[in-house]
């Protein structure tokens, strides 16, 4: 397994000292898994950042409907890829080749949906399969115009606690199996998001214990599509059951910022700190392991440090 640190092209390299590669080596860091944007990154991350994740809409379903909301323009992409399918399309499109400057082993796509309206509420009024169709359309689409219809790098599809991939069970994968028309592609598993979808995740122990039963119960066939782990748990469930639901009053921009908080609370991204959570990798057997703990206040460095000494 390759341990990777998660960064962004938002961040400055700096914060990794005046010899990031030295540093990244010094935590135990085999490099980055570097959020891109919609522009090439930097040169200098080229040789850092092994993986990429690629930029998510929140609501690109909207847009792909023909039902976008009335953002400002440089809103459009951010929160729906665009205004209509073709935008949406290209954005997937733009993104996957400026990510492809830095030569990534493979790249994130989180395969989940939320309507904006319906942030704050606990039930949103789409099922998953709705979300997968859209959602392998779209992918479908954008990649059937590369060269020779496969992506420059293996995609892989992320799980969400939004209506999409959860993976709780293997039915989701199996339905967007079947929708798939491109053979580069596999899984990411994100520990967090995972849990964020359960009930009774009340500590880190009841969320490794609840993940390790999930992980048990793939077949092989899924567990092998499992090319990368987002490793965090979340113990949101004391959140989740007491929120004040609320939906949008006025400007809806006002509202999106609104919610930010809210998501944070839902979706912690805390770095382990039981040994028993090594378990779940060794079930999963991913090639890359990636410290995606931005929740932590202790700081990148030694959350990442706290983590991997845990495991082998």
């Amino acid at each position: 397994m390759r341990h990777l640190l998660s960064f962004s092209v938002y961040q400055d390299l700096s914060d990794l000292g005046a010899d990031p590669a030295s540093t990244l080596g010094s935590v135990g860091a085999d490099g980055l898994e570097l959020l891109t944007s919609y522009e090439a990154p930097d040169p200098a991350f080229r040789g850092l950042a092994e993986t990429v994740h690629l930029p998510y809409a929140t609501d690109w379903l909207a847009a792909w409907e023909g039902r976008p909301y009335d953002l400002p323009e440089d809103c459009c992409r951010f929160y729906m890829y665009g205004r209509d399918r073709e935008e949406v399309g290209g954005s997937i499109v733009s993104a996957v080749e400026a990510a492809a400057t830095v030569s990534p082993a493979h790249g994130v796509l989180h395969a989940g949906n939320a309507d904006i309206p319906q942030l704050c509420l606990r039930r949103q009024g789409r099922d998953s399969a709705q979300v997968l169709d859209a959602f392998a359309e779209m992918v479908n689409t954008a990649v059937s115009g590369m060269p020779g219809g496969e992506p420059p790098f293996r995609l892989l599809f992320e799980n969400l606690w939004w209506p999409g991939l959860r993976l709780l069970d293997e039915s989701d994968f199996r339905y967007l199996e079947r929708r798939m028309e491109f053979d580069n592609w596999g899984i990411c598993i994100d520990t967090g998001h995972m849990m964020n979808c359960l009930p009774d995740i009340e500590t880190e122990q009841d969320g490794i214990r609840a993940l390790r039963d999930i992980f048990l119960g793939y077949g092989r066939d899924l567990v092998e599509r499992v090319s990368a782990v987002h490793f965090h748990w979340s113990a949101s469930y004391g959140y989740r059951r007491s929120f004040e639901e609320r939906v949008p009053q006025g400007d809806l921009m006002d509202f999106i910022s609104s919610v930010y908080s809210h998501i944070s609370k839902i979706d912690q991204h805390m770095p382990f700190s039981d040994p028993s959570c090594a378990e779940l990798l060794d079930i999963l057997e991913p090639d890359y392991v990636v410290h995606e703990m931005p929740g932590s206040k202790s700081g990148m460095l030694e959350d990442f440090r706290q983590q991997r000494g845990l495991l082998q």
